[in-house]
């Protein structure tokens, strides 16, 4: 076997830590990549990897079925092996085989989730001066989708009926004392890089710390009755809560999916579709009480929507106050963006190159003392790179 030489090893050692680069950017979004963004700098190449958001034509839709093929879900999104639900009953399904043709994902139970509003939250009052209240930050990534039967359309470039819905959102949550702020940016096309467009709406929003970022959609399921609900009388639409798998606070966001699922289980029955944990990042690597919602779907009227959206904004004034006093579901995100992921994230890179730089010295020298001698080696080359830069250095003194 043709030996290596230390040049040849260096270029192999940036070779891996390009690759290594490229998935650590694929996998967690990392704290740079803001910084990069917000400062106008676009990294078009990269925006193609790790994007698993997709989303399917409007009309289409796979169908989760159980082991013994009967349907207990739907959705409008991407589906992959590894995604997993939790359903209106609570039981919980991870999806173990997908057939793209016939946009059929097979699952297998899990288990029975325990979700349940606990007690002592209830003693937690909910902030009564708007001046002190929890802030909520509110965008849309899709500004385009629509309900047919108001809009006339399930698509309206800029002007979607999904923004009217989270101005609803936004309007009820300052009736009930919640300092709520919304971004009506647009994020158009409606494509795989919507996510990274927002992206830079969702890190304008946190600047003003909330307690919560919501990011509010509606579903592409055909059938208007899956999402349809009623609220004391009135047609109302249900919401499906979405929690990407693909991001560090995953374990976070998905515990405070679970506690509003809790509190509407218990206030508002049937409101709450179930939880979705999809294969994807969904911008909440950016904190852990970051959460996708589908209000209803595009065959839904947008009324009965926005009835949805109003129970929801009732109630969370309730979750996010407790949060706020220190006795709810949790503790108030940071005031930016954290890297709690980026660290281990950074470190399992580190690890990546040097055991793939060991392989590689072990492969080309054949036994581990040759790649001792030939790393020795390389070390001396580099000192010597760097030792006549430094007589320059001196000579010019």
């Amino acid at each position: 076997m043709k030996k290596l030489t230390n040049k040849g090893i260096l270029y192999v050692g940036l070779l891996l830590i390009i690759i290594g680069g490229a998935f650590y950017y694929y996998e967690s979004h990392p704290r740079i990549y803001n910084t990069l963004t917000e400062s106008g700098i676009e990294l078009n190449i990269l925006d193609n990897l790790g994007k698993w958001e997709g989303e399917l034509t409007d009309g289409k839709f796979y169908s989760f079925v159980d082991e013994n093929g009967e349907e207990i879900d739907r959705t409008g999104h991407e589906v992959f092996i590894g995604d997993e639900l939790i359903l209106e009953n609570n039981g919980r399904y991870k999806v173990i085989e997908v057939d793209s043709s016939k946009y059929i994902a097979k699952c297998e139970l899990v288990g029975q989730e325990k979700i349940s509003w606990r007690e002592e939250w209830e003693q937690v009052p909910v902030l009564e001066m708007a001046a002190a209240a929890p802030k909520v930050g509110i965008y849309t990534t899709h500004n385009d989708e629509s309900y047919v039967p108001t809009d006339g359309t399930e698509s309206k470039d800029g002007q979607g009926g999904i923004m009217k819905v989270a101005s609803v959102f936004v309007n009820v949550l300052k009736k009930n004392n919640v300092s709520a702020e919304i971004s009506d940016n647009i994020h158009l096309p409606h494509d795989a890089n919507a996510y990274h467009r927002s992206r830079k709406t969702a890190v304008a929003l946190l600047k003003e710390n909330p307690i919560a970022l919501i990011d509010v959609h509606r579903d592409g399921v055909p059938d208007p009755n899956f999402y349809k609900t009623e609220v004391d009388g009135e047609e109302a639409t249900k919401i499906r809560l979405v929690v990407g798998r693909q991001n560090p606070h995953m374990s976070a966001n998905l515990e405070f999916a679970k506690q509003v699922k809790a509190y509407f289980d218990k206030n508002r029955p049937g409101l709450i579709k179930g939880i979705f944990m999809a294969k994807g990042n969904y911008n909440q690597d950016l904190g852990p009480k970051v959460m996708l919602i589908e209000v209803g779907t595009h065959t839904n009227s947008r009324e009965a929507a926005e009835v949805g959206v109003t129970q929801f904004a009732e109630g969370l004034p309730k979750l996010i106050g407790a949060g706020a006093a220190g006795g709810g579901p949790g503790a108030p995100p940071p005031s930016q963006p954290t890297s709690t992921g980026a660290g281990s994230s950074l470190l399992w890179l580190v690890l990546a190159v040097v055991v793939g730089g060991g392989a590689f010295l072990l492969i080309s020298t054949g036994s581990l003392e040759g790649s001792w001698k030939r790393l020795s080696n390389l070390g001396r080359e580099f000192a010597n790179y760097l030792g006549p830069l430094d007589r320059k250095k001196k000579n010019k003194e």
